[in-house]
């Protein structure tokens, strides 16, 4: 009799684990990834980022924002083409999440669209100034 509490006990302590790490994932499949850049170091000019994501079923894409610059940041998306698709979302405070595309705004994003970041300065940036910026992007 001890022996089957003890396998029914384990049994319920497993479904339990197997139950709270389900809970966990509220997100299945999201892609996301920490992202960072610099921006140059004397100006305000426009970076184009290489690395091309798609688009989830989520159709959104958002930043959280944790490593400032020292003006704000500009941030919008552009696609395969190299057009700018997305206005331009000016970031500025710290471990905020700042949605830059979602369906249902001014822009349209099917699953499967291809993008990538064009970044900048708000702002002149002068040589001593933090340009460095990072986050977490989910899409």
């Amino acid at each position: 009799m001890r022996k089957l509490k003890a396998v029914i006990g384990a049994g319920i302590a497993v479904g339990f684990m197997l139950t709270a790490t389900g809970i966990a994932q509220a997100d299945p499949g999201r892609p996301n990834n920490p992202i960072e850049g610099d921006l140059p170091d004397v100006g305000d000019d426009l970076v184009q980022y290489a690395t091309y994501r798609t688009v989830s079923k989520w159709e959104e894409v958002n930043f959280q924002y944790t490593n400032t610059i020292d003006h704000a940041l500009r941030m919008a998306l552009r696609d395969s083409t190299g057009w700018q698709f997305t206005p331009t979302k000016i970031m500025s405070t710290k471990d905020s999440t700042y949605t830059i595309a979602e369906n249902g705004s001014d822009v349209a994003l099917p699953e499967g669209k291809r993008f990538a970041i064009n970044a900048r300065s708000n702002g002149f940036m002068l040589h001593y100034q933090d340009n460095h910026w990072g986050g977490q992007l989910y899409w």
